[in-house]
């Protein structure tokens, strides 16, 4: 279990004979993560001086810390170790139920994602013709991945996830090499392929969109929520975040408000799906 009490107390010990005891409170630092996504240089540069703008925020230090991996993050996360993270909405929907956590900024626009297959593969027309098949995707629990999932309700017949790690990109190189019939690719990252490549391909299904990546907080920063909120959907708020949003939203390099109420259900992704949640 990694275990991080809100509030450490230091009780001064009784010196011998009648030396008065005394207690003080040390508080721990408040811990800012996202997914493994980056190497530790990127994650720090990423994320760090959101930390730092943070701190002079709050008063109180705020330190970046990179997760080991996936499998460290996750079980982080259900322990509660972490006070703001910035991750995808399926995560920030399971705090929201399961560790109150507040939702205080999301980035612009939705969450979409498609499968495609080759042009010229007549024997993939609709979604159903995968089943038994391999499809490209990202590590699971990624949300892309989770949410084609949901796309084959019958349990025997579903396809088989080649996962792939280094982004959209490298999902759709696999598939390009003919390691899958078919890739998951954010809807925005189709968008983005050339014109000599989307004549090359064909859309064969699409998912329900989501609320974009957002930023939670721990009950521990409840009283501080308002002000966070407040903070990162202001022009001083998208200065210090502006290596996180130059990387995650190009397009619109801001954050807006957001409601516990939007991820209500989302959970589903994980729960009983995803092994561990």
């Amino acid at each position: 279990m990694f275990t991080k009490p809100a509030r450490l107390s230091a009780i001064g010990f009784c010196a011998f004979l009648n030396f008065a005891c005394f207690t003080t409170t040390v508080f721990a630092d408040l811990i800012l993560t996202a997914p493994p996504r980056e190497d530790s240089n990127l994650g720090e540069e990423t994320y760090g001086p959101l930390a730092d703008y943070l701190t002079q925020l709050l008063g109180e230090k705020v330190v970046y810390q990179q997760p080991k991996g996936w499998f460290d993050y996750a079980q982080k996360m259900r322990d509660g170790y972490y006070d703001i993270i910035f991750d995808g909405p399926h995560f920030a929907a399971w705090r929201v139920k399961h560790l109150h956590h507040i939702p205080v900024a999301v980035l612009p626009g939705t969450l979409d994602f498609v499968l495609i297959a080759k042009a010229s593969d007549d024997e993939i027309q609709t979604v159903k013709d995968l089943n038994g098949k391999k499809i490209c995707g990202m590590l699971s629990p990624n949300l892309g991945t989770s949410l084609v999932y949901e796309l084959f309700n019958n349990p025997v017949l579903q396809p088989i996830i080649e996962e792939v790690s280094g982004g959209m990109r490298e999902v759709y190189n696999k598939f390009r090499a003919g390691r899958c019939r078919a890739a998951i690719l954010r809807y925005e990252n189709y968008e983005r392929l050339s014109h000599n490549e989307q004549t090359g391909v064909k859309i064969i299904g699409r998912t329900k969109s989501l609320p974009n990546q957002t930023i939670t907080v721990s009950q521990r920063l409840e009283a501080n929520a308002a002000q966070i909120a407040d903070f990162m959907i202001s022009k001083q708020g998208a200065i210090a975040a502006q290596n996180l949003l130059s990387r995650y939203s190009k397009k619109a390099p801001y954050f807006e408000t957001t409601s516990s109420e939007r991820y209500q259900g989302i959970e589903d992704l994980l729960e009983g799906v995803v092994w561990g949640w």
